[in-house]
């Protein structure tokens, strides 16, 4: 199973959207995907169709899960698509508290949870939360891929010098292979803003690390998630699901996956 993190502590540079697409396309195309929502606030797993009400009650959630020590991760799964299921989140302060005080290897939880995932999946993909706290370094513990969206804005690259270095701690400590990729989202090739941010991004991350597919800025989108569907699904033909599907063709390559490997043999961790 390959881990794919998808990781920024900025808000609305579209964690959520990127990490729903590239699981829904990737089940589209066959392989098995386990998705974790670590955000809080449940945007991927309401996407998904999870009802938030409902888990607020029954506290099935993938933070209770890292908590619960006895806890086998399958009793939490909710299957979502064909070869697609969930460890979903909600807002609970009461299990953000508990997290904030794990003591011992706290970074390691859904590392040790995923264990025995390993082999019923082909893909983990993880949705984390806009804050450089303890759900996000789980999912940088066990990552194989980190991917950091960066979004076309003036604010776009603050901060982004120390989620950096976290995830080098994290990656020297725990997860020695990881590779970390930035993705170009929300992006209008037309924009000179746009154009600048993704100068500056290749300039800090050089062309290797890199996505060379952008995430295009579409109305679309938005309209898909409010019918709890990733845009591959509602409007396949559409530009933006093509940039979907050439991000997974690309994610695929860097992993070493299949076809794609060959496209992207020029690429060494950083």
């Amino acid at each position: 199973m390959k881990v794919i993190a998808i990781s920024n502590h900025k808000g609305g540079c579209g964690k959520s959207v990127t990490a729903l697409n590239i699981a829904v396309t990737l089940a589209q195309t066959g392989s098995r995907v386990l998705v974790v929502d670590l955000d809080f606030q449940g945007n991927l797993s309401a996407a998904l169709g999870v009802d938030l009400g409902e888990l607020e009650t029954t506290k099935k959630t993938s933070h209770r899960l890292l908590i619960d020590e006895r806890a086998d991760y399958s009793t939490y799964l909710i299957e979502c698509r064909p070869r697609l299921d969930i460890l979903p989140a909600c807002l609970d302060a009461e299990a953000e508290t508990l997290l904030d005080g794990q003591v011992i290897s706290k970074e390691l939880l859904l590392k040790q949870k995923l264990v025995v995932a390993q082999k019923q999946y082909d893909y983990c993909v993880i949705d984390t939360p806009p804050a450089l706290r303890v759900p996000t370094l789980n999912a940088l513990a066990v990552s194989d891929l980190t991917i950091v969206p960066i979004e076309s804005s003036v604010f776009a690259l603050l901060g982004l010098n120390q989620l950096l270095r976290i995830i080098a701690k994290i990656r020297k400590i725990y997860s020695p292979n990881m590779i970390i990729m930035a993705l170009s989202t929300m992006f209008a090739s037309r924009q000179h803003l746009d154009k600048d941010v993704r100068t500056q991004v290749l300039n800090k991350f050089t062309e290797d690390f890199v996505f060379q597919t952008t995430i295009p800025r579409a109305v679309a989108v938005g309209e898909a998630t409010i019918t709890r569907q990733a845009v591959v699904e509602t409007e396949p033909e559409s530009a933006v699901s093509f940039s979907f599907h050439k991000l997974v063709s690309e994610i695929k390559g860097v992993l070493g996956d299949g076809e794609e490997r060959s496209q992207a043999n020029a690429r060494v961790t950083i």
